[in-house]
């Protein structure tokens, strides 16, 4: 059972992502009707742990097993969603293919079937700056990009980001 609360006062979503980097782009995804592309990945399920979420997450997301690099943040993220508060926590994890030959270099399709229900999902690869050009939430990923170090990231949608290293 995925870890998620829907209520009339707003939604609660416990996530994990993962940023894959192959040739000096990153793989980002558009999951069935979004408009935006974000980092492949999706909800913890009662039980697991974040690391064997993420890895479970991307192979159903991929269709290739990863493994775990390192974690990058840990994040809280509120922002509006048709008209509903949200408040999602995540752990965005770095992660490589498990074989190197598994990686599809080029912007594809996919079909996932999550929990019985058939999604499309567009995979692209994106360099830093096309971060930049395209539609992509949440914004505060190009952060972790260029920081070593674990980041506590709380994103608002009014533009309030506050972004810790340890």
């Amino acid at each position: 059972m995925d870890i998620k609360i829907k209520s009339d006062e707003g939604n609660f979503k416990f996530r994990v992502a993962g940023l894959l980097e192959h040739n000096g782009k990153y793989l980002a995804v558009k999951i069935q009707d979004n408009t935006f592309y974000c980092l492949p990945g999706g909800h913890v399920e009662l039980g697991e742990s974040t690391d064997e979420a993420i890895v479970r997450e991307m192979e159903e997301e991929l269709g290739y097993p990863v493994k775990i690099l390192r974690l990058m943040s840990v994040a809280q993220n509120f922002f509006t969603k048709d008209n509903k508060p949200f408040h999602e926590f995540s752990f965005y994890y770095l992660v490589n293919p498990e074989n190197e030959k598994d990686v599809n270099p080029d912007n594809y399709i996919r079909m996932e079937n999550d929990k019985g229900v058939m999604k499309k999902l567009e995979f692209a690869w994106l360099s830093e700056e096309d971060l930049d050009k395209v539609k992509f939430n949440p914004r505060f990923v190009k952060n972790m990009l260029s920081s070593n170090k674990v980041l506590n990231i709380v994103n608002r949608d009014d533009g309030e980001c506050v972004i810790k290293e340890f």
